[in-house]
């Protein structure tokens, strides 16, 4: 007792050691420098508490930019975001990710403590409006900050300059270089990619109106991740729309060819073409490439060349639009002429309300495959031995399977029987010693089988007992190779042939007329 007395006493009197609790503290002053706490991440001056907990969660962000080379020998220039992190004083730079643009975008520098060109640690000092930085020998233009960046700057005495615009990034003229390799107008910082987008929107969201424009207020949680613009891309009634045609392409003229089915996407958010493969042919000998064309601006004409920039595709053809497509028609891809033969039923509407096409225009068109008709092996005769239907699972199978049973039938049936008693219809030739034998033939409705008992009479000339044993399916009528005798079939007055024995049904008991009620057939 006196040691846990002892330990709680120099517990309560450690606690005490402490003046206040660093996080209950409330923030420093209006005024108190934070340069010091960001360099030695101690105590500011003016204010006890850590760095760590006194600017959480805040960061400074910018808006940049870099140039580098593209592969026709231009320039492109990609926006980013620089944010500087004043808990820590780590930095990363982020660039927003653009759809199809064929570049490794997103974090490109992680977050961490870098290092800046003079060689020491990279502050907010090195980070000034109009100025370029270098991290790491990439030389980045910072054009913006946002209102958070620039009221917090101001209290630490740094003056920034006005919010200047990005320059235009790479603007494709043409296909050049970029559409032999398939991008096309949506080239990598193509034109297209941001034509949508506001002319005077940064990374950051800022519209920019002039050199003393002021910064758009924004959260200090903006992500760099956000879509160009204030309010994202422009809506486009056919974004997402896409018209599917399937084509065939005919390569039975040259030796091992063959006739290949393909579907050709059309997208009319901004008219790229992609060509796949279609699925669900296999054991065709060919290898699989289930996609034959990139999205890409196709050009019309079918065929390789590539004019200058500025000068469409071969020259002057341009290149293929909806109104190049049709069902019959044929359609150059690269050298490969694939004819439309199908659409599907929202390109088939899409024609008939836009482009006042009929119904009978857009009709399928029959494809001539060349294939012929498959053979089918007969079905050889059942040999007795087992069912018909297990014995027919070894002529459709190498590794026969048990056939499937019907469970609903056999629980709702199970058990339930006919029965008859029968005779030996007279007939000429007939014996008169078996026109006297009598015989119980039992119906079972779970499948349909039939068997056929005859109780032992004293000096009759015959050994009686199981005249027919259950049958393992049901017995099919005289004549037929499928009908097989039913329910209905079963009632008294009525001649069976079993087994090329005629049986005249003669007499039943009340069970069995209980059963034929419930089937309905009493």
């Amino acid at each position: 007792m006196t040691q846990r007395t002892a330990g709680f006493t120099a517990t309560t009197k450690a606690k005490r050691d402490v003046a206040v609790d660093p996080q209950n503290k409330p923030p420093p002053p209006p005024g108190a420098p934070a340069v010091a706490a960001l360099g030695d991440m101690h105590l500011g001056d003016g204010s006890s508490i850590p760095v760590w907990v006194a600017y959480d969660a805040q960061q400074l962000a910018y808006a940049a930019y870099f140039v580098e080379p593209s592969v026709d020998g231009r320039e492109r220039v990609r926006s980013c975001a620089i944010r500087f992190y004043l808990e820590d004083g780590t930095v990363d730079v982020c660039e927003p990710r653009v759809d199809n643009s064929g570049l490794d975008q997103g974090k490109l520098l992680k977050r961490h403590r870098a290092v800046a060109s003079d060689g020491r640690d990279l502050t907010f000092h090195h980070l000034r409006v109009g100025e370029p930085v270098v991290i790491y020998g990439r030389e980045y233009n910072v054009t913006a900050c946002d209102d958070f960046t620039r009221e917090f700057l101001a209290r630490e005495g740094v003056v920034l300059a006005p919010n200047t615009e990005i320059p235009d990034g790479l603007i494709d003229e043409g296909p050049s270089v970029l559409g032999t390799i398939g991008m096309g107008l949506r080239g990598v910082g193509g034109k297209r990619v941001f034509e949508d987008a506001n002319a005077n929107a940064s990374p950051l969201g800022v519209v920019v109106a002039g050199a003393a424009a002021e910064t758009k207020a924004r959260s200090i949680h903006w992500s760099p991740y956000d879509r160009v613009g204030v309010n994202g891309p422009k809506k486009d009634r056919f974004d997402r729309r896409v018209l599917r045609f399937f084509c065939a392409w005919d390569d039975r003229a040259n030796e091992g060819g063959a006739l290949v089915r393909y579907t050709l996407n059309y997208y009319l958010s901004d008219g790229t073409i992609e060509v796949l493969e279609s699925t669900g042919i296999h054991n065709r000998g060919r290898d699989p490439f289930p996609k034959m064309l990139a999205r890409s601006m196709l050009p019309s004409g079918g065929g390789f060349a590539v004019g200058p920039p500025g000068g469409g595709a071969n020259g002057a053809g341009g290149y293929v639009t909806v109104d190049d497509l049709r069902v019959g028609g044929v359609v150059g891809v690269y050298g490969r002429d694939l004819t439309v033969y199908d659409v599907d039923e929202f390109t088939r509407g899409y024609f008939v309300k836009e482009k006042g096409r009929t119904l009978a225009e857009m009709a399928p068109r029959a494809v001539d495959d060349g294939a012929r008709a498959r053979k089918v092996a007969p079905v050889p005769p059942h040999d007795g031995i087992g069912s018909e239907e297990d014995s027919l699972r070894n002529c459709v199978s190498l590794v026969p399977r048990r056939p499937p049973k019907d469970v609903i039938n056999f629980e709702k049936n199970d058990g339930r029987t006919l029965t008859f008693t029968a005779a030996h219809p007279p007939a000429p030739g007939t014996l008169s010693v078996d026109v006297d034998r009598r015989f119980v033939i039992t119906y079972y409705l779970v499948d349909g089988t039939v068997s056929v008992y005859e109780p032992p009479m004293k000096n009759s000339g015959h050994v009686g007992g199981k005249f027919l044993e259950r049958t393992f399916e049901p017995v099919k009528k005289p004549g037929s190779k499928t009908t097989a005798y039913g329910a209905r079939d079963f009632y008294v007055g009525n001649t069976l042939v079993i087994n090329s024995f005629a049986f005249t049904l003669l007499a039943t008991d009340a069970a069995t007329e209980k059963e034929l009620k419930a089937l309905g057939l009493a």
